[in-house]
């Protein structure tokens, strides 16, 4: 029997203070035979936490086929890789919001079977800029 518990509508379902950092990680679990793009996060939301000092925010993804988990991995979300397959989506969301994201669910897949956080600077501040422009 799985445990009752209740996440709260927020960023990321596990928050952690470091004496650096303040971090929070959103836990997805992926299919791995099934096709799917999931949703990533809400922009403002993301724009919120990553507006204080200090603030990191990962992804915990787990890979699982039926009866097995194939791996887990924490990759940061400006792994070059997830943030070139992150699709930004204004029609869900309501008329003051920036909108959410959606990720190309093979890029997920292939981060579960090989994990990588290869990040690139450039690419990463002219994404946030993107995001902080929308509206």
């Amino acid at each position: 029997m799985i445990p009752s518990f209740r996440t709260q509508n927020t960023l990321g379902d596990y928050v952690k203070t470091f004496d650096n950092y303040y971090t929070e990680t959103d836990i997805k679990t992926k299919i791995m035979i099934l096709s799917s793009n999931p949703k990533g996060y809400n922009i403002d939301k993301l724009l919120e936490f990553l507006a204080q000092d200090k603030s990191v925010f990962m992804f915990y993804f787990i890979g699982i086929e039926p009866n097995k988990v194939i791996n887990q991995v924490l990759i940061s979300m400006f792994q070059k890789d997830l943030l070139m397959s992150t699709i930004l989506l204004k029609h869900w969301s309501g008329r003051n919001s920036r909108g959410v994201t959606q990720f190309e669910g093979e890029t997920i897949h292939r981060l579960i079977l090989s994990p990588s956080n290869t990040i690139n600077k450039e690419e990463s501040n002219q994404f946030l800029n993107t995001l902080i422009r929308l509206v």
